[in-house]
């Protein structure tokens, strides 16, 4: 198997057990956010953390994938 089959398979496994965790926890909670007071259903909550974590992971992947690039592109012309 090829690292993007690899790759793909444990996406997919992520998500399936994302989706588990959120459709059993569909109770209402409150959250403190600051000084703000939310009440959403617990199952967004987790989906929002899982949706800025991931974003960030890809934000964070890209500037350093930049980055390094531009590290050796600056060597070779050395």
């Amino acid at each position: 198997m090829d690292s993007r089959k690899i790759k793909l398979i444990a996406a997919s496994i992520i998500v399936i057990l994302l989706a588990i965790v959120i459709f059993q926890n569909s109770a209402d909670i409150k959250v403190k956010i600051l000084m703000a007071s939310i009440e959403m259903p617990l199952a967004l909550l987790l989906f929002l953390t899982f949706a800025i974590g991931t974003a960030a992971g890809w934000v964070i992947t890209l500037t350093r994938s930049k980055t390094s690039k531009s590290k050796s592109g600056d060597n070779s012309e050395a």
